[in-house]
């Protein structure tokens, strides 16, 4: 038997109902009481807002729904939230602020070829050229959100920044919701904002960044022994390149890098997935049949993720959230085609930023190539010397040791190996050499017969190597060169 007191509540929330919607049944269960209505479809969004904020005040949460033919209203007690002080959200964003000015100065040391970490001048142009760009792209992304809630009735909470390690700095940033979204509209108009806003400042960054690039000095391409990180440019900022002529072998500017990563954090955001910006606005277009799309984004991440590593952490990282959105308190109001534009076009960016494989790793090359300029066939005169040249091109990425050996040495004969140039009364049968990147040495191949026995003809064989940082072998040729004794 119902209460006085439940009886109460029951009629008070049914009178505040009925100003809005007819209401024809009634059913209370023990955490909702739901009010089967008869809405007129023209004022069905504006009535249902209105009814929303008259709860409020009440801790009282509207839920709206069309199932079987009936449209019905469940009312639920809000949760209690709390809050968190903004020392909270200024000391993430401190924090923040310190690391990706670390991570400028690691990018600008490399960028300018002073690795000393301790010089304050690395620090200063790291933030001016790239923590600062970064965080503005951040901050305008999380602070679009924002704006966007509030501006749809959904209170959020100020950005909290996420620190991180070089070469970012940062994880990025996020905002809470403290209030259900309301409709599909809203999520759209939110779920937009973010990608929308910082793309806004992403494009600046990139030809700002692009610009600086075109002003420095080409660098070798050397990838060193270490091996490096390349970055794949996304299409728009393929694009946007095409605006800025920059020259062949030119260093990215940490600017630049900037912009990449806001094009990177874009296109992340808008994978049309759980509760990702894109996962809001793809719930707000097509309804929970967005889950299937869901479903897709995930198993394309997950194959991508044996390509790129980074991929099968989102993936995780999604399923760990929750595949499905939650669906909005009215989740029956149709969208607006300029809403369903701001969707589309929104949806439309993810295609422009992504990048299947963003980070591609480079790994030491220490192969060569060998050229006989006179040939690998010599006549001598008997008792003689002659000298054979060989060029020794580096092709691959890096500095490379490489070692040469005379083998198959006929009895009676002296070989030796010097680069042309260098000491002749140092040649050697086995020689060592270190070919810088991209650049090649000439070998000299000093024969003398010493015994001059008459005409006859013989086989040398060349062994060039080279070998890998931990002294390895990372390629191997043999050349045979015939000597015709007169």
């Amino acid at each position: 038997m119902a209460t006085p007191e439940l009886a109460a509540e029951v009629e008070s929330v049914k009178a505040a109902i009925s100003k809005y919607f007819p209401i024809y049944d009634v059913r209370v269960s023990y955490d909702s009481l739901t009010f089967f209505i008869t809405p007129d479809q023209s004022s069905l969004q504006g009535k249902f807002d209105g009814l929303r904020e008259e709860f409020k005040p009440r801790m009282l949460v509207p839920i709206l729904r069309y199932s079987g033919g009936e449209y019905t209203i469940s009312v639920v007690k809000r949760p209690n939230t709390r809050t968190r002080s903004l020392r909270v959200n200024g000391a993430l964003l401190s924090i923040t602020l310190i690391t990706t000015v670390i991570a400028g100065a690691v990018l600008w040391a490399s960028y300018g070829g002073n690795n000393d970490l301790l010089r304050l001048e690395n620090y200063l142009w790291g933030a001016l050229f790239f923590a600062i760009p970064l965080m503005a792209i951040l901050g305008t992304h999380e602070f679009s959100h924002y704006l966007a809630a509030k501006k749809c009735g959904v209170a959020a909470s100020l950005p909290f920044f996420i620190p991180s390690i070089p070469p970012l700095g940062t994880f990025g940033a996020f905002i809470s919701m403290r209030d259900p979204i309301p409709d599909r509209r809203a999520l759209v108009l939110i779920g937009a904002a973010g990608p929308i806003g910082g793309l806004l400042v992403t494009i600046p960054v990139s030809f700002l960044g692009l610009w600086l690039t075109s002003m420095g000095d080409p660098s070798s391409g050397m990838v060193g022994d270490a091996g490096a990180v390349a970055i794949t440019i996304q299409p728009l900022y393929a694009l946007l390149s095409l605006l800025v002529p920059l020259p062949e072998n030119v260093t990215l500017h940490p600017t630049a890098f900037a912009a990449w990563v806001g094009f990177l954090v874009t296109a992340i955001n808008l994978l049309p997935a759980g509760q990702l910006d894109g996962g809001h606005v793809v719930r707000g277009l097509l309804g929970d049949k967005a889950k299937y799309l869901s479903y897709a984004t995930v198993g394309l991440l997950l194959v991508l993720g044996l390509f790129y590593t980074g991929w099968l952490i989102f993936a995780m990282l999604i399923l760990f959230l929750g595949l499905r959105h939650p669906a909005p308190l009215n989740d029956v109001s149709k969208l607006s085609n300029k809403t369903k534009v701001l969707g589309v076009v929104t949806m439309a960016i993810l295609l422009i930023t992504f990048s299947p494989i963003p980070l591609v790793e480079i790994a030491p090359d220490h192969s060569f190539d060998v050229d006989l300029p006179g040939g690998n066939q010599t006549v001598m005169l008997a008792g003689s010397t002659a000298y054979v040249t060989m060029v020794v091109n580096n092709t691959g990425n890096t500095n490379t040791t490489m070692s040469m050996n005379v083998m198959q040495v006929p009895h009676g004969w002296s070989v030796s190996l010097f680069i042309q140039g260098g000491d002749e009364d140092n040649a050697t049968n086995l020689l060592e050499m270190m070919v810088p990147y991209d650049e090649g040495v000439i070998v000299v191949i000093k024969v003398s017969d010493l015994e001059g026995e008459g005409a006859r003809n013989w086989d040398l064989l060349v062994e060039t190597k080279s070998f890998n940082s931990n002294g390895s072998v990372y390629h191997s040729e043999e050349q045979i060169f015939t000597f015709i004794v007169e």
